[in-house]
């Protein structure tokens, strides 16, 4: 796995497409997608599955299993709810292999739910569109902020105002959204993935050999289509393009990326390969 840093966020991660894609959050304690079960993500207590696709999910018994090994309370494994029933009977298949009964929490998601993290940071689910069942997460970070109305304050009328009412609300702001494996509606249909400051979008095929019609065929987003949709992702930070089909070098995609996304976005944007 890769150590990078995003807006002084450490990750660990590791994506290519039809090989393996899972990423790490280390002082959230989490990770989206287990990949084939690399050692660092065993001491990660959250583990948030997009889909059951193999080099997103293979690693879950491993995962599930060291965790026993090491006498690690079982893990949180929250995915979709299409995905329980099978991911349940996969792991009571490998208890039976390994003639020990292992412990896990696995849960498929509410898509109305804000489940929490550790101190002000909780996670959400968002349906994508893939050609399994599968979703991608936001994370949030809750803070307090200026009501709209009082905007116009200054420093010195807030503080004094402050003192007889109440001029903040607790907002849900969106910090990290991991995409999975999806169409490009994942986020032009949901302002809170538009919004984040981290973005993690798989973009799977960079060129005209792979066409746009190839990529939505079979549930995954091409680079023209980020180019084509370069307004959606103004409020963006950073774009963390992942999943890149392993037919491309980096500099290739490293060339497709600064041909044909608008300078800005460009300069905003890092190609995880």
């Amino acid at each position: 796995m890769k150590e990078f840093v995003i807006r002084n966020t450490k990750f660990l991660g590791v994506s290519t497409g039809g090989v393996e894609t899972s990423v790490i959050v280390p002082h959230l304690h989490l990770a989206f997608d287990s990949g084939r079960g690399q050692s660092p993500l065993i001491e990660i207590p959250t583990l948030l599955m997009t889909h059951g696709h193999l080099d997103h999910a293979s690693g879950v018994p491993y995962y599930v299993s060291q965790r026993c090994l090491r006498h690690l309370p079982g893990g949180k494994i929250f995915c979709p709810p299409e995905l329980e029933d099978p991911l349940r009977r996969v792991l009571a298949i490998w208890c039976e292999i390994e003639d020990f009964q292992m412990e896990f929490d696995l849960q498929g998601v509410d898509y109305n739910t804000h489940y929490p993290l550790y101190g002000n940071f909780s996670f959400k689910a968002i349906r994508s569109v893939h050609r399994v069942p599968s979703n991608g997460y936001t994370i949030y970070e809750r803070v307090r902020k200026l009501k709209k109305e009082f905007s116009h304050f200054t420093g010195p009328e807030i503080a004094e105002k402050k003192k007889s009412m109440d001029l903040f609300e607790e907002v849900q702001s969106p910090v990290i959204t991991f995409s999975g494996d999806t169409q490009i509606e994942f986020l032009l249909d949901n302002p809170d993935v538009r919004k984040s400051r981290i973005l993690f979008h798989e973009c799977t095929y960079v060129d005209e050999q792979r066409p746009v019609e190839r990529a939505r065929k079979w549930g995954h987003t091409h680079l023209f289509e980020i180019a084509e949709n370069a307004a959606a992702l103004q409020e963006v930070d950073r774009l963390v393009l992942i999943h890149f089909s392993p037919r491309y070098s980096r500099d290739k995609i490293e060339s497709a990326l600064k041909r044909h996304l608008p300078p800005d976005l460009y300069a905003r944007t890092t190609a995880f390969v």
